[in-house]
């Protein structure tokens, strides 16, 4: 008798963890985004504001005050005030080198040393330096948000080097592309014309 009320209470408590475990399966299934485990997040501001429209995604930086489109499929890490965008898995703390088919758009805001951007290109040591840049072309292109600036420039670290800037009035945001040329124009292209201060 005694041997029955055990195994009557043992099959109650099986029951009992049974249906723990089938309600909580249940559960997650009906709630895919719950999770258990930490996400790793490299956000140091809360959570950006993203919305997909067919294959770009809105993103707003709080950092650097600025919103933008960018490809839906690619990565983004928004700290330390900057903006690294790249269509593979990386971050800012990684010293990647893009390979041919993959491209690395870093976004900061522009510290200058001088009135004009012009001569914080030509003397890149804010006066220190003896030997200075030679501005060899400008390209100003309007958008909506402001002006997309290209200069190339006759280095004395190298033979020519491009520098890209998207200013409106005194806000100035310097902006990198790796490798430049690359495949992603068109992607670069629609991410600069996209960009928007708060």
């Amino acid at each position: 008798m005694k041997n029955l009320a055990r195994k009557g209470n043992i099959l109650i408590v099986v029951a009992i963890a049974a249906l723990i475990t089938i309600g909580a399966a249940l559960y997650f299934k009906a709630n895919p985004n719950t999770s258990t485990s930490p996400k790793e997040q490299y956000s140091e501001s809360p959570r950006p504001k993203e919305t997909i429209n067919n294959n770009f995604k809105s993103y707003t930086s709080q950092a650097l005050k600025i919103s933008f489109k960018y490809p839906s499929d690619w990565f983004i890490d928004d700290r330390y005030q900057m903006v690294l965008l790249a269509n593979y898995q990386t971050n800012l703390n990684r010293d990647d080198r893009p390979k041919d088919n993959q491209i690395e758009i870093l976004i900061n805001n522009f510290s200058n040393c001088f009135p004009t951007l012009e001569e914080d290109l030509i003397d890149p040591a804010c006066g220190q330096g003896k030997v200075k840049n030679k501005i060899i072309s400008k390209d100003v292109k309007q958008t909506s948000g402001g002006h997309f600036l290209k200069y190339t420039l006759d280095s004395y670290d190298e033979n020519q080097r491009i520098q890209y800037f998207f200013q409106k009035g005194e806000k100035i945001l310097d902006i990198e592309k790796q490798p430049d040329p690359s495949q992603f124009e068109k992607e670069f292209d629609e991410i600069v014309n996209s960009i928007r201060f708060l």
